[in-house]
């Protein structure tokens, strides 16, 4: 194998890799105790974060090594995402989130609903859980597919004005201290089953960029994590593989929680309704991340993302909204 080909399987397998569970707890108020059939998009939501969080503890080149332990913090991050009740991204909080979006314990997510979902539980760690991941990094979920400034500046601040915070004006008089951001980009790049052809490169060029996490989407009622594209192709990690559950303990096996490799299916192939991902370390990065996303749109009639510095009033401030995107599905 060349040197591009090891750094890329190295990079696939130090991923986190979350599939369907067998025999976990049941998540109320249902009496499920598997995501078998349902959850893939809950689980291709939770690898897309998952993946954030290793970055902003653990940097974009940290690379998980078989033969010695795994640091604390990933540790912390595969704590956080366990399939247990408590576990604040875990699938039974990802899964009675969605109630909130009028999806019930069982039914399927599109990638509007698993980002907004993850946000709700990502803002409400950040006001229940002092130790928890969201002290240092804040969540945008970027409406319109465009990236408004202001939003992002509140989401990454030291002084966010979320749900028990204070007003927003209140707020706003405050000095900022932006943390790391995360930013999630739900889409819709045709109509149909297939991504409109003018939109591939651009999705392309979008993957490229270094604050890039990837995306969540693939085909109706069959979600994966896409992480890489090759040629004509998008590399993802499947979460399509029914596993017993395994509680977490000290000195275990983490082998279920990496795939040996990524599946591939042709970007022409992929559904239009997804959701892209990015990562910003700072300020700094963010603005990088911005001038990008302007490049890819000069002179381009309908372009995927946008930025521009002030949000609309009519964009609901916080929580969980009901907009249910169309693509929706009864089954996984």
């Amino acid at each position: 194998a060349s040197p591009a080909q090891r750094g890329f399987r190295a990079d696939v397998q130090s991923r986190l890799w979350f599939t369907y569970r067998v025999g976990f707890r049941p998540i109320a108020p249902s009496r499920l105790t598997s995501d078998t059939g349902w959850g893939c998009m809950l689980r291709s939501g939770q690898m897309m974060v998952a993946q954030a969080l290793l970055h902003h503890y653990l940097r974009r080149d940290w690379r998980l090594m078989r033969d010695r332990p795994p640091p604390r913090k990933y540790v912390d991050v595969l704590r956080w995402f366990a399939d247990e009740p408590g576990a604040i991204f875990g699938i039974h909080r990802v899964a009675q989130a969605g109630m909130m979006c009028d999806r019930q314990v069982g039914q399927w997510f599109g990638p509007d609903t698993v980002c907004r979902v993850l946000r709700s539980l990502w803002l409400s760690a950040y006001t229940d859980d002092s130790a928890g991941p969201c002290q240092t990094a804040g969540y945008l979920l970027a409406e319109d597919r465009c990236v408004y400034r202001d939003r992002a500046e509140e989401a990454a601040s030291t002084r966010p004005a979320y749900p028990g915070q204070g007003s927003r004006m209140a707020a706003a008089r405050q000095p900022c201290s932006w943390r790391s951001l995360v930013v999630m980009v739900p889409v819709r790049l045709g109509v149909g089953s297939r991504i409109y052809a003018d939109y591939i490169p651009k999705l392309v060029q979008y993957l490229r960029f270094p604050q890039s996490l990837g995306f969540v989407g693939g085909r109706p009622r069959h979600s994966y994590y896409f992480i890489a594209v090759r040629g004509h192709y998008a590399y993802y990690l499947d979460p399509h593989v029914s596993q017993p559950y395994q509680p977490l303990a000290r000195n275990m096996s983490v082998s279920s929680f990496h795939a040996a490799q990524a599946d591939k299916m042709p970007l022409a192939s992929i559904d239009p309704s997804l959701a892209l991902g990015f990562y910003c370390d700072d300020k700094s990065d963010f603005d990088d991340l911005c001038r990008r996303i302007a490049n890819v749109a000069v002179g381009d009639s309908s372009p995927i993302l946008t930025v521009a510095d002030k949000a609309p009033d009519y964009l609901m401030d916080d929580g969980v909204d009901n907009e249910i995107e169309a693509m929706e599905e009864d089954g996984c």
